[in-house]
């Protein structure tokens, strides 16, 4: 066997790494050390449920026999709502005027922006906006 042949199949002792073979196992650790303290960092994180909240977030738009009421819904939550409901209900004299609209999915902080059309200028009385209900995926 020659000299070549006989050193690429003996085992080598760490003396004998090269420079590059170090280069690139301290790479590993310290792309492995980030990580493990990710994973640690995202464990010990808060991890609140999901709050979503609407409100009315502008004044409303009249066009043609149309008004519209622009919402923000807003999850405070870390964690993700799904089919977030969101309720827009006018009351006037007596007389009450409802809407639905459903956001499938709505992360952590996150923010959507709705639009309720009313026949009846909410202006003439009680607009009340709410979520009444959403999942925990």
């Amino acid at each position: 066997m020659s000299d070549a042949a006989e050193r690429s199949s003996a085992p080598r002792s760490t003396a004998q790494r090269t420079t590059a073979e170090w280069v690139t196992f301290a790479i590993s650790c310290v792309v492995l050390l980030v990580v493990a303290g990710l994973v640690v960092l995202d464990m010990a994180g808060s991890n609140d449920p999901p709050a979503p909240t609407a409100t009315q977030s502008g004044p409303v738009r009249a066009s043609g026999n149309h008004f519209f009421v622009p919402v923000e819904v807003v999850n405070d939550g870390d964690a993700t709502a799904a089919n977030v409901q969101v309720t827009a209900e006018l009351v006037i004299g007596g007389q009450s005027y409802s809407g639905d609209q459903t956001i499938d999915f709505l992360g952590g902080g996150q923010r959507a922006e709705l639009a309720f059309s009313f026949d009846t200028d909410p202006a003439q009385g009680e607009l009340g906006i709410r979520v009444s209900s959403y999942a925990v995926p």
